[in-house]
C-alpha cells in the first residue's frame, strides 16, 4: 500500500505530492488529474488516496487508453478511484 509510505506526511504534504504527480506527460491527462486533485483530494478516504497514488504509477499511454479513449479496462483493484474520477467529470 502506498498510503503507509506517506503516513508521516501531513495532509498538506500529501496534497502537494498528489498535485505534483497529477502533472503528466500528456496535456489531456493534466486536464483531468490536476482539477480532480485540486477539488477532490481532501474529500478522498485513505483507500482512495492509496489508489490514487497507485494510479499515478501507471504510464501515460495506458492511462489515456483507460480514461480518455476507453480502449483498456482499468485495474479492478483501482475501481474506487477510477469511479471517483469518472463521477467528477460527469458532473462538470
Amino acid at each position: 500500500m502506498y498510503l503507509s509510505d506517506y503516513i508521516i506526511l501531513s495532509v498538506s504534504d500529501l496534497l502537494n505530492k498528489a498535485k505534483f504527480k497529477a502533472r503528466r506527460g500528456l496535456n489531456e491527462l493534466d486536464k483531468i488529474f490536476v482539477p480532480f486533485v485540486e477539488k477532490k483530494f481532501i474529500s478522498l478516504n485513505n483507500s482512495q488516496i492509496d489508489q490514487l497514488f497507485e494510479l499515478f504509477e501507471i504510464d501515460d499511454v495506458s492511462l489515456a487508453d483507460m480514461i480518455i479513449y476507453k480502449k483498456m479496462n482499468y485495474p479492478i483493484e483501482l475501481k474506487e478511484i477510477f469511479e471517483e474520477i469518472f463521477d467528477f467529470y460527469s458532473e462538470i
